[in-house]
């Protein structure tokens, strides 16, 4: 067979978009393990059975107040399937419906609409209850000090908030092992500061890693450090099916529904390959789904990619919402003309460079470390600002597109602007249509061997050496 389907557009048209090659092709679609959906009665049982504590509703009862964290539609939870057992909890313990918010934690991340709001929390939620946009760049963030090296600066309707409580989808995060948990916190709900030390000044835990290294302080640790000091009722794991369904959850506290989250997120995205196949792949393509809304998600597929070590990588990203945007500059390269004008709004401020240096004496010694906080320090912009045009280039025309059959990686998506991937993926090639990015792969690689991976977000690569005889 030289052709397969895959699934596309998350949040936006869900469809199963099909994926033909050349003839001569051998395509083999690596899926993960995976698992069904759950049902109600599921949901309802991981509340019953919390991990590591009381059952919420036994844990905040007597508060007058609460919060809830969401994440936004950059992540694929149906955080609508859990929040109506959320707020049962909470108004079981007597918290009224008028005194419980729920907060967006977009961290650095643009607004959401109200279309949006509704797909990602329900109808009948977002209608029932507050809903506050998370600003990263706004005024109204609680400065709660210094800790373990770095500065706490957190959205103040969840610091003031009696009751505090967090959805997330726990799936393989590049920085932190998993996503979800006290990552609604740190970077979630946070100010600059923070974001910048969370991203810059500490080490990462790679995708699929559960704990941290011994004795070693990094992205996850220092997250759940900061939120733990805060102080954090229960958060809600949301595992994710290929499907982009909710496969399991877990409920409780902040580490232990976490690590239980993460352990059967990994077992789900177990994709086997065998090692020879792997060696003899010359083509992988890694299908962004379901992180394809945000066009700067797509680099959490191409590590995937990256890991098998084909001579050509493709990419399948729907980028729904077309919005290249990310308020550190995340995804988007090194700009040095956005750097320098950074500058002098960072001078202006006293306490941005003595994060930085704090930071740098305190937890970037290492070079790499350094060189991400002094990025990361100096780029915060706001979407206002991004939506009035500021580094919107008009695709760089300066930088010559790189022929097909050099370019590296190869991408179809009709939405991803071309002035945001020219600035990103310079050696790459963006294509609009299926069809003619497979007529360069067929003049590139005649007769490949090709590997796709169908949701490469959730997935983790498990090469497997064949038995012999």
């Amino acid at each position: 067979m030289n052709r397969t389907t895959i699934p596309f557009g998350a949040w936006h048209t869900e469809e199963e978009l099909e994926l033909r090659f050349p003839d001569g092709f051998e395509v083999h679609r690596m899926a993960p393990v995976d698992a069904p959906a759950i049902g109600d009665a599921a949901i309802e049982a991981a509340f019953a059975t919390p991990h590591g504590g009381t059952r919420l509703r036994d844990a905040v009862r007597g508060r007058s107040s609460a919060a809830v964290a969401v994440d936004d539609l950059t992540r694929p939870t149906p955080a609508h399937r859990v929040l109506p057992f959320v707020m049962a909890e909470l108004e079981a313990a007597g918290i009224p419906r008028e005194r419980i918010r729920i907060v967006l934690g977009t961290a650095a991340h643009r607004p959401m609409d109200a279309g949006e709001i509704e797909r990602k929390l329900g109808r009948e939620i977002a209608a029932r209850y507050e809903v506050v946009h998370h600003d990263f760049l706004g005024g109204d963030l609680v400065d709660l000090g210094w800790h373990e090296g770095g500065p706490v600066h957190l959205n103040r309707a969840f610091v003031e908030a009696e009751a505090r409580v967090c959805v997330g989808g726990v799936i393989p995060h590049n920085e932190t092992g998993f996503g979800g948990g006290s990552k609604m916190v740190v970077p979630g709900l946070a100010g600059s500061l923070t974001i910048a030390h969370f991203h810059g000044a500490l080490p990462p835990r790679l995708a699929g890693e559960i704990e941290a290294k011994p004795g070693r302080l990094d992205r996850r640790a220092w997250s759940e450090s900061v939120a733990r000091k805060l102080g954090v009722d229960a958060i809600v794991g949301c595992v994710i099916n290929a499907s982009r369904e909710l496969a399991g959850v877990h409920v409780g506290d902040l580490v232990a529904a976490h690590r239980a989250a993460a352990a059967e997120a990994r077992a789900l995205g177990r994709t086997p390959v065998p090692r020879e196949l792997a060696n003899a792949c010359d083509v992988v393509v890694v299908n962004a789904y379901p992180l394809d809304t945000d066009p700067i998600q797509m680099g959490k597929s191409i590590n995937l990619a990256k890991k098998l070590g084909a001579r050509c990588t493709v990419v399948v990203n729907a980028a729904s919402d077309g919005v290249f945007y990310h308020g550190m500059g995340m995804g988007s390269g090194v700009h040095v003309p956005r750097l320098l004008a950074g500058i002098p709004r960072w001078l202006r401020e006293p306490r941005r460079p003595l994060a930085w240096l704090r930071g740098m004496l305190r937890g970037a010694r290492h070079p790499v470390l350094a060189a991400r906080l002094s990025y990361f320090a100096l780029n915060p912009q706001s979407y206002a600002a991004f939506e009035a045009g500021d580094g919107q280039l008009a695709a760089d025309a300066s930088i010559p597109e790189v022929d097909a059959s050099q370019a590296e990686p190869l991408v179809l998506s009709k939405r991803f602007p071309t002035w945001g991937f020219r600035r990103k993926f310079g050696k790459g090639r963006l294509y609009r249509e299926w069809d003619d990015l497979a007529a360069a792969l067929g003049a590139r690689t005649p007769n490949a061997r090709v590997l796709v991976f169908p949701c490469a977000p959730l997935q983790l690569v498990e090469l497997e050496d064949t038995e012999r005889p």
